[in-house]
């Protein structure tokens, strides 16, 4: 349909508009000052008639000046915001306002905001500062305010391939997995109509290796017919393929939240610098993740949009990480409603409110189950933090060191949350990419729990505390271990395959005085599992062996994922109980006997299948 053409006919007061598409939005430019100032019912009246997003701006070239708006936007906005920087987008006439403050930048009812639209004409975007420091998230900034031209173009043929097809009649939807059945890592499937294919998640495993790292992508899968990607959420299993498929030639677009965007992109560099380490090379460059970053189009929870000429995507909490999203696809209005989950959290945390579970519709569910089996059993997250201290103070006492290998993204922050809850009194030292990953929880506080959002917005960020010491280099890195007094140290890397985790190990290893703790996941095959088995003596990546001694504590209860409990219960709560539901990201065992449960307690039909396999859904 062009729609283009039917919102031209819509504004015959504006013969010389200029209306294109942005991804799924209309946008409509004008040099009219007044209409632009009066166009909320104008709006209301065009998105009734075609039921997609619209939106009004100013053409550039009518806007004031950028060191006038300047001026302009400091007189508006009160100084306890704290303005750090101010940047334009003219391709977009769009201004944003970096401030500590945004609540104060926005003001009641969005009042300032509104008042520096009306005085300025740009379109103002309020951010928060990324908090403590963050020279990641300025550099993503930066990058996408330099690529406004290309990212013009790019969401113009985005909306140019959504609506201007001649799309077939939607016969069937099916799911084809290409990783992640039967087995935790390289999370990716193909959800595909006549019209679309859309590909959820392309992640690596960790502990695997050779191919076996990557989704399986067959002799005849084409990239050049791939018309989107979804992300659910930024951990490697999820995302860390994505940047070689912008080296093999892929060109569409992301569909993922601000903050996975930000934090995928963290997490990719990294690996980067991994597989270096580890293979000599890296299978993608920086360049790639770039491009990614670029072709990235954010989206909001509850925002529906238009991502195929068959598909429309909604995004809703999926309470695992710092914008995570279980992923409701809306196949040929209504026809078919696919949930997928990603990985999901349906119970509290420190970080995070639970998965959400009201949705109208869903036909089809795509589960995890990464602890499904019967014996995955969850403590009380109280129980798990008063544990986590307990083992701190036993450690100390007797003069020993605290290593908790953890996440960068997700568990360092719930771990720093809860050592700030308890005013731990010895030194924590945090090591890695832990504090640009706060950074970003900082600046995303609203995709946070409640409780912790209002603590960031008033300005008693437990991320910016003063207990949490941060090596940022590798001479402070070998000052602290040589202190000879108790501490605790959360580093990178998670299951102890790479990251400076190693370095505490190699010291503190041998020493039985001193307290490993497990607060994640450890995948087979990962020197983690090695410890976490029991091993007296592990190797290195590097080949080094070090003797293995030291205590090792697990602590389940921190988990960004459901119990089997938890999983059944998102069942149980769904508004409308699925006829169909796939299960994957689970241990064989786990997910044929989760499929099993399912089937047996709701009687719905369950399948665990094999990688490579295909389920239909309509």
């Amino acid at each position: 349909m062009d729609y283009i053409k039917i919102v031209k006919e819509l504004l015959p007061e504006l013969p010389d508009a200029r209306i294109h598409y942005e991804g799924s939005k209309i946008v409509i430019y004008t040099r009219d000052k007044e209409f632009f100032l009066r166009q909320d019912e104008k709006v209301r009246e065009i998105v009734e008639k075609i039921k997609k997003r619209v939106e009004i701006r100013i053409e550039s070239d009518t806007l004031p000046s950028t060191e006038d708006t300047i001026k302009k936007i400091k007189e508006i906005v009160p100084t306890d915001a704290e303005i750090s920087d101010i940047s334009f987008e003219p391709d977009f006439s769009k201004v944003t306002i970096i401030v500590r403050f945004p609540q104060m930048a926005i003001g009641e009812m969005g009042e300032t905001v509104r008042r520096i639209k009306h005085e300025t004409l740009w379109i103002p975007l309020v951010q928060r500062i990324a908090s403590p420091k963050s020279h990641h998230v300025e550099v993503i900034r930066n990058v996408l305010v330099q690529s406004s031209k290309y990212r013009k173009r790019f969401l113009n043929s985005v909306g140019k391939n959504i609506y201007q097809g001649e799309p077939k009649e939607t016969k069937y939807a099916r799911v084809i997995s290409l990783g992640s059945c039967r087995e935790v890592g390289r999370s990716c499937f193909i959800l595909q109509t006549p019209n679309s294919n859309v590909m959820l998640d392309c992640g690596i495993s960790t502990g695997a290796s050779g191919e076996d790292q990557y989704p399986i992508f067959s002799s005849d899968f084409n990239i050049d017919a791939l018309d989107a990607i979804v992300l659910s959420h930024a951990h490697l299993d999820h995302s860390g393929f994505i940047p070689y498929l912008f080296k093999m030639g892929y060109d569409g677009p992301i569909y993922c939240t601000e903050p996975t965007r930000e934090l995928s992109a963290l997490l990719q560099l990294d690996t980067i610098q991994l597989m270096q380490k580890e293979y000599g090379k890296s299978i993608y460059t920086s360049s790639d993740i770039k491009k990614a970053i670029k072709n990235t189009i954010p989206l909001k929870y509850k925002e529906v949009t238009d991502i195929t000429s068959d598909i429309r995507l909604i995004f809703e909490n999926a309470g695992h990480l710092l914008g995570s999203a279980i992923s409701h696809f809306n196949i040929a209005n209504g026809k078919a409603n696919i949930i997928y989950t990603g990985d999901i959290k349906y119970s509290v945390s420190n970080l995070l409110n639970p998965a959400f579970t009201q949705f109208m519709r869903c036909e089809g569910l795509i589960m995890e189950s990464t602890y499904g089996a019967a014996n995955d059993v969850t403590p009380r997250l109280e129980d798990a933090e008063k544990e986590l201290i307990s083992i701190i103070k036993e450690t100390s006492k007797r003069g020993g060191k605290i290593l908790m290998p953890s996440f960068a993204v997700g568990r360092g922050q719930e771990i720093m949350v809860i050592l700030e809850k308890y005013k731990v009194d010895i030194p924590i030292y945090v090591d890695g990419m832990i504090f640009d990953a706060s950074a970003i929880h900082s600046t995303y506080p609203k995709y946070l729990a409640r409780d912790l959002q209002k603590q960031i917005i008033s300005g008693n960020n437990p991320f910016e505390s003063d207990r949490f010491i941060h090596v940022a280099s590798y001479a402070e890195r070998q000052q602290v271990l040589s202190d000879e007094k108790p501490y605790v140290v959360i580093a990178t890397s998670g299951m102890m395959n790479g990251g400076p985790i190693l370095e505490y190990f190699k010291k503190f290893g041998p020493d039985s005085k001193n307290t490993l703790v497990n607060v994640g996941y450890q995948a087979r095959g990962t020197i983690g599992s090695r410890i976490q088995k029991g091993d007296k003596e592990v190797e290195l990546p590097n080949g080094e062996k070090v003797e293995s001694n030291i205590e090792v504590r697990t602590l389940d209860g921190l988990s960004g994922h459901s119990d089997r409990k938890q999983l059944l219960n998102f069942i149980g709560h769904l508004k409308e109980k699925p006829k169909r539901i796939l299960i994957n990201h689970g241990e064989s065992s786990k997910a044929i006997g989760l499929a099993e449960a399912i089937h047996s307690i709701f009687n719905i039909e369950s399948y665990a299948p094999m990688n490579m396999e295909a389920m239909r859904f309509l």
